[in-house]
């Protein structure tokens, strides 16, 4: 085994659902690669995410904290430089610390939001060298720069409006992409990823985060991937009749639904195919043999079940659930399942763990490098997700166990889903008397959850 600490690459995803991948039990997908670091790798079944939308949750992911702790509860609140991340905690390890794609730990627009100087912008993170594209098309970032340089022909067809990439309308959106593959923002990633593999020489252990910006929207995937689904097997989202009561998308076609699930797992199965490119490059640097490979999606998307699109503080499974997989044969068990329950936020001290890497205090997630391992099967209870946002008023709290899904609003209203209901998370049976019984246990065990996320920062120095 090396002697030197391992290479990490945490390759993340954005939108994308548990069930886009073929082995996780979905055959309609085509998904090669994410299927082999299955087979080759470990599998965390039940990973779910602390915050339904980008911002918040990557800033725990990153930081291993509850949204609560770091302060991000929503999109569009800057993750404060005081915030040590894992870009931080690697570097202070003797690490080389490097970011090629998407981060979004800054908002999009605001007074001099320059999009050409993220460099700078993101500088504070963490990261000795980064490439940041938080959005394919709409800014003049490091992706658009290269376009600009390598293929200026391209450019008018690379562009799009910020509006096509944000909000539920822009499912209904979709176009195939009016450039060449290889000028595609996810083959920009890719590209940089395997360049970075191929001449590094630093003698530090590398940290690399890789971040695909799709499959969110907007969902513009070369048309070759398009051709690869038939509509006609695609499944059909799952709607119960009081979804569609309360949805503006009721009247939506079935073949309107079929197109945008075809468009959007186009986008994954481009990103398949070039993640299996990197593991190439991976291969051939020699460097295979000492690096752990880590994929995460930051959230999942609706696509239609329940009648909805997009992600937001429903909470779905669909947006909760996330896929993440640990690829490292030389270390790590093959065809090895972890079944339990697993927050977003144990990601970061996993791979530390893994790595021998100290943390730093304050960090909320936890280890499951032993169950990884094959050691245990022991994970969490339940899972906790956390969403404000002061501008619309929506706040909160949701606990989920194996059996039961709750929710309390702060308002006082609460939630409750049965989740061995054959109609997952459409009964509400807050209000029925024979659940007060599972009602009155969930509220208690979410105060717990509650009382232990609170922060741990700062820390008491001296007695007074």
């Amino acid at each position: 085994m090396p002697t030197q600490k391992p290479n990490v690459i945490f390759i993340t995803t954005d939108q994308q659902r548990y069930d886009t991948i073929a082995a996780n039990g979905y055959p309609h997908m085509i998904t090669p690669t994410l299927d082999r670091m299955i087979a080759d790798g470990v599998n965390v079944e039940n990973c779910f995410v602390q915050n339904p939308v980008c911002m918040a949750s990557r800033s725990s992911i990153w930081t291993g904290r509850y949204p609560q702790n770091h302060g991000v509860t929503t999109n569009g609140i800057q993750l404060p430089k005081t915030e040590v991340t894992m870009a931080h905690t690697f570097l202070q390890n003797g690490y080389h610390t490097a970011n090629i794609g998407k981060l979004h730990f800054v908002p999009h627009k605001g007074e001099g939001r320059d999009h050409s100087i993220n460099a700078t912008v993101y500088s504070g993170y963490g990261y000795e060298y980064n490439l940041v594209s938080e959005a394919p098309g709409p800014y003049p970032d490091d992706y658009m720069s290269w376009v600009e340089r390598e293929a200026p022909q391209y450019i008018d067809g690379v562009r799009y409006r910020l509006a096509q990439s944000v909000g539920p309308e822009s499912l209904f959106d979709l176009w195939d992409f009016q450039a060449p593959e290889e000028i595609h923002n996810t083959a920009w990633v890719a590209t940089q990823t395997r360049e970075f593999l191929l001449n590094y020489r630093d003698p530090r252990p590398f940290f690399l985060t890789v971040g695909f910006f799709y499959p969110h929207p907007p969902l513009n995937p070369p048309r070759s991937y398009v051709d690869m689904y038939d509509p006609a097997t695609i499944p059909m989202p799952t709607q119960h009749p009081s979804d569609m009561a309360r949805s503006r998308n009721a009247g939506v076609s079935d073949e309107t639904w079929r197109q945008m699930r075809r468009y959007y797992y186009a986008l994954v199965t481009q990103i398949d195919r070039h993640l299996a490119t990197i593991l190439e490059t991976l291969q051939a640097a020699g460097l295979a043999d000492n690096t752990i490979v880590v994929f995460l999606s930051d959230h999942g998307e609706m696509l239609g079940d329940h009648c909805e699109t997009s992600k937001g503080p429903s909470n779905y499974d669909e947006i909760l659930h996330v896929p993440c997989i640990f690829y490292a044969p030389w270390l790590l068990p093959s065809k090895r399942k972890v079944s339990g329950l697993v927050e977003a936020i144990d990601v970061f001290p996993t791979v530390a763990d893994l790595c021998g890497v100290r943390l730093e205090r304050g960090v909320k997630g936890r280890s499951i490098a032993a169950a990884l391992k094959g050691e245990t099967d022991e994970t969490r209870p339940d899972v906790l997700a956390e969403y404000k946002d002061t501008r619309n008023g929506i706040h909160v709290k949701t606990l989920r166990d194996e059996r039961y899904k709750y929710f309390y609003y702060g308002d006082g209203r609460e939630v409750l889903y049965d989740l061995a209901d054959a109609d997952q998370e459409v009964i509400d049976h807050a209000a029925e008397p024979e659940y007060e019984p599972t009602i009155q246990a969930l509220r208690k065990r979410l105060l717990t959850r509650l009382m232990q996320a609170q922060d741990d920062l700062p820390p008491k120095t001296h007695d007074w």
